[in-house]
């Protein structure tokens, strides 16, 4: 008779204070104004539960969306008080992909009085993909991304791309 479930030594548990818990300090990050907030758009629970996780360690709220339809909602929601700081989107998600979000999003902007914070400084939207874009780079930016970010995430390269968009303060 084969060993059951209840037979196999239970694995240790991961202490506090583990790698994957530390803080990791990304210059102008810690604002006094608040925490630095991302909005998070992938259709895919990991890929949201993992770069929720490093943007957590890096000091930031991360507001997850799992549709574009849902993230321009949240987008829309939050223009009256400029609540992002930064959107990561997803290239490709069923219904509204990245791109057709980042549109929208652009024409949100666009619509918004003279004064508005996204009027003078535009959210910047980083586009998540698991492949090299290439040719679609300027695709991207014709939808109104700024950057781009390969999955799976490596802190370090998170870490550079973000700190190249965190605008600096007056």
């Amino acid at each position: 008779m084969s060993p059951g479930f209840r037979d196999h030594p239970t694995l240790p548990r991961r202490r506090s204070g583990s790698i994957r818990d530390r803080k990791i300090k990304v210059p102008g990050l810690d604002r006094e104004d608040g925490p630095f907030r991302i909005l998070l758009v992938d259709d895919a629970p990991v890929n949201l539960a993992v770069c929720s996780r490093l943007l957590g360690r890096m000091g930031c709220q991360v507001d997850p969306a799992t549709t574009g339809e849902y993230a321009l909602a949240m987008f829309r929601d939050g223009c009256a008080d400029a609540s992002y700081d930064m959107i990561l989107m997803d290239m490709n998600m069923p219904g509204m992909n990245g791109l057709d979000t980042s549109r929208a999003i652009r024409r949100l902007e666009s619509e918004l009085p003279a004064d508005h914070r996204y009027r003078e400084r535009p959210v910047p939207i980083l586009i998540l993909t698991s492949y090299n874009p290439g040719k679609k780079l300027d695709e991207f930016r014709k939808a109104g991304a700024n950057d781009f970010l390969y999955k799976p995430f490596q802190p370090d390269v998170v870490k550079e791309v973000l700190s190249k968009w965190i605008p600096i303060p007056a």
